[in-house]
């Protein structure tokens, strides 16, 4: 016979309990440690917690399916049952109804694994920690730990047991920053060592040829030894290894993404990526201070490409010799310059923030790229560095910008109008309908501006990330709620759709003046807008973001400088005159009125309303709901009946035990053909009854029944072989019973619990009973 499920196919019957749960320690120990490994993916360690909560839980639900006896593929679909639940309640519990997944949770769940790839594809570790890559990693690690559990404890496969965790521990590896490379590769080799280790234990104590005190002596004796011989190989790879002659060489073969990077090249990620993260649950935490005699945005970088999901950029950061120079004619610009000195706290980025446009830096070893006017320094974060940077503030007017002729550098146009293939109809004409009639690249600019500060549209923290496809038709036409992501890369997409050259800058409004007279700037202030191009002046931001202004831009923005407010970032605070600003003030240009399309209002003049999958979704949600319950109902009847059945024969030891269960499973077969047996017959007579009424074979029921007689009342013990012949023949009618059953009857058959019942006594009839015989006991 096969061992049981959830036994080894290394361990005998009689097994070794405490090797095998230490065998099942070791192994998710394995994947402990490569999920610890991925902290070389993050900038901080919060991803670990929730990450870590589902490698356990999906161990401890594996484990569990084996010692109920579930077989291998419900085992899975109970794993995937309890990995929605945990999902929904652990990552998404706002989107839950008392704890139930709704249509919510599938949406957003579906939306946040849709920004983690797109994000993936632009990201470099370390990398902010984003819900869908918390999401995509627990869902992993989750399947992984089913994926180890199966093979090391159902098929056998010792060794490939390891190679999920493994698989893992590698990815980490590869994309990884250098941070943490010892101490994580030095965990993975103790958790994969252990697990090498249980898995001899297990196999020394499940041999058949070792008495009972020699397998306890041994099994001390290998753990022993290999503790020993695991710390020294240990020891060796993390102390001796590094420090070895050429290991700090360039790799022969260039596996990590690290590895494939070229001197002068540095891979960078989109800082939209996490500022919803800054804005919200960072408000409060001080990333940097700046004293400058100026306000301004200080701005991180410029993203030029949009594929349709992401802003993102791909400049080539040279390093600094000398002053820093502009990639575009600025010379028709009047410009102040202005000193700032910078002190970065709790800034976990790659760029060093600066006022626009930067001329010179000095204090820190810095990368500078000409296109993007952006600075990158070469530590891994900006956190701790102290610098000093001279910019050039602009001074603008609208009258100078009106005049400014709709030419640009070839390359200049190319990059910075180019659209994704299949770009939105709905938001290209939307784009051409704001701007109509506009003459100037300025005037354009203004007006789409102006069309998301005309009080159709709202600042909102709580809507999900996101600016591409539906979520920007979304924005445009549906909800009008966002922040300023929304709002700058909707700017931006409508710009190029009119042929205005146009990228998405990021970095932080000015902040709060302190006592000291710095600048006191916080996660609030993350902030995102849109840049320009204008012929002559070069890159000129705009701001379409309600209740944020560009300092000093009142004179061609026509909006007067405003930021979050620090005791509420959702609002702004209008800066007073008396705070310094070395900007120059100007006539600002009449604000352009915009009406909103007509797609966002109904037939009697009010806002539509929200289009959405709600309605369909529900009855959706409610039929997939019946049919997984019924699925589920169907297999935990399946596997009742096998684990019974596999307890009822296990139970029998002789032969004539085995007889006697076979020959009750022919009878619950028969059964369910409706064909039960009756008290007063014998199995003869019930065989004889039954074949007339199937159409079975009546010798093979006949001779199932003599033997069945023979084991319960005959005077010598069945032989083994007869034993064995009966099992099979009863195997044979159950296989030919359940061939006589229609569709019908086997759906039936397969939703009815009543055959798992314990059988009940027989009842008494007490209709017939003298009145007397009622009340005498009174």
């Amino acid at each position: 016979m096969s061992p049981p499920a959830g036994r080894s196919a290394g361990t005998t019957a009689g097994g070794a309990p405490l090797a095998l749960a230490l065998c099942e320690v070791a192994l998710t120990a394995v994947t402990v440690a490569a999920v610890v490994g991925l902290s070389r993916l993050f900038v901080d360690a919060t991803y670990l917690v929730p990450v870590l909560a589902f490698a356990l839980g999906g161990h401890a639900v594996a484990a569990a399916c084996r010692r109920f006896g579930l077989s291998g593929w419900l085992t899975t679909a109970v794993e995937g049952g309890v990995l929605v639940v945990a999902v929904s309640i652990v990552l998404l519990p706002e989107t839950t109804r008392f704890g139930v997944p709704t249509g919510t949770t599938l949406a957003v769940a579906g939306q946040q694994l849709s920004t983690a790839l797109a994000t993936f594809r632009e990201v470099v570790a370390p990398a902010p920690v984003e819900p869908g890559f918390v999401l995509a990693s627990a869902i992993t690690v989750w399947l992984l730990a089913l994926v180890a559990d199966t093979a090391a404890f159902r098929a056998g496969a010792s060794v490939e047991a390891a190679v999920p965790g493994l698989t893992m521990f590698v990815f980490g590896a590869a994309l990884g920053s250098p941070r943490h490379r010892l101490s994580s590769a030095g965990l993975f080799m103790v958790a994969l060592l252990a697990y090498w280790l249980a898995q001899r234990v297990l196999a020394h104590g499940s041999s058949p040829n070792l008495m009972a005190s020699g397998a306890a002596s041994g099994a001390r004796a290998l753990v022993r030894s290999g503790a020993v011989l695991g710390a020294v190989a240990v020891v060796v790879a993390v102390v001796v290894g590094p420090n070895l002659p050429g290991a700090s060489a360039s790799p022969v073969v260039p596996w990590r993404a690290s590895d494939r990077l070229g001197p002068d090249s540095r891979v960078t990620i989109s800082p939209l990526v996490d500022i919803r993260a800054r804005l919200v649950d960072q408000s409060d935490v001080e990333v940097f201070t700046v004293a400058s005699p100026g306000r301004s945005y200080w701005r991180l970088t410029s993203l030029e490409i949009f594929d349709g999901r992401i802003w993102s950029s791909r400049g080539r950061y040279r390093k600094i010799e000398g002053s820093l120079p502009s990639a575009v004619d600025t010379t028709a610009a009047r410009t102040t310059p202005v000193e700032q000195s910078f002190e970065i706290g709790a800034l976990a980025s790659i760029w060093l923030p600066a006022a626009y446009a930067p001329v010179a830096i000095e204090g820190v070893d810095a990368r500078y790229d000409a296109d993007s006017g952006s600075l990158l320094t070469e530590s891994e974060t900006a956190a701790g560095l102290r610098y000093r940077v001279g910019s050039e503030l602009r001074d603008l007017t609208a009258a100078e910008l009106a005049q400014v002729p709709s030419v640009a550098p070839a390359e200049v146009a190319e990059t910075y109008t180019a659209l994704p293939d299949g770009f939105s109809a709905a938001v290209a004409s939307e784009a051409a309908l704001v701007v109509d009639g506009a003459e100037t690249q300025f005037e354009r600019a203004r007006r789409l501006q102006d069309h998301f500060r005309s009080g159709a549209f709202t600042y909102d923290l709580t809507v999900p990330a996101g600016h591409a496809g539906d979520d920007l038709e979304r924005f445009l036409f549906e909800t009008r709620r966002g922040y300023c992501e929304q709002f700058a890369g909707a700017f931006a997409a409508m710009a190029r759709a009119v042929g205005l050259p146009a990228r998405v800058a990021v970095g932080f409004t000015p902040g709060e003046l302190g006592p000291d007279g710095r600048f006191q700037v916080r996660g609030l202030n993350a902030h995102a807008w849109p840049e320009v191009f204008l012929s002559g002046y070069g890159w000129v931001a705009f701001e379409p973001t309600p209740g944020r202004g560009i300092p000093g831009g009142e004179a061609y923005t026509g909006v007067p400088e405003q930021q979050a407010s620090p005791a509420d970032p959702t609002t702004a605070t209008t800066v007073s005159s008396g705070q310094p600003s070395t900007t120059v003030a100007g006539g600002a240009a009449s604000p352009a009125t915009t009406t909103p399309p007509a797609s966002s209002l109904d037939a009697a003049g009010g806002p539509a309303p929200e289009r959405g999958s709600g309605g369909v979704l529900g009855p959706v949600l409610v039929v997939a709901g019946v049919l997984g319950a019924v699925g589920g109902w169907i297999a935990a009847l399946a596997a009742l009946r096998r684990r019974r059945r596999s307890r009822r024969r296990s139970a029998a030891t002789s032969a004539g035990d085995r007889v006697l269960v076979a020959w009750a499973e022919v009878c619950e077969a028969l059964a369910g053909c409706g064909i039960p047996a009756r008290a007063s017959e014998t199995p003869i007579e019930y065989a004889e009854r039954a074949a007339g009424a199937s159409g079975l074979d009546h010798r093979l029921l006949n001779a199932l029944a003599g033997v069945t007689s023979a084991a319960g009342y005959g005077a010598h013990e069945v032989d083994d072989d007869a034993a064995a012949r009966v099992v099979k023949a009863a195997d044979d009618v159950e296989r030919r019973c359940s061939d006589l059953l229609d569709r019908r009857a086997r759906w039936l058959a397969s939703v009815d619990p009543r055959p798992l019942l314990p059988p009940r006594s027989p009842r008494i009839d007490i209709s017939s009973r003298a009145p007397v015989a009622a009340t005498s006991g009174r």
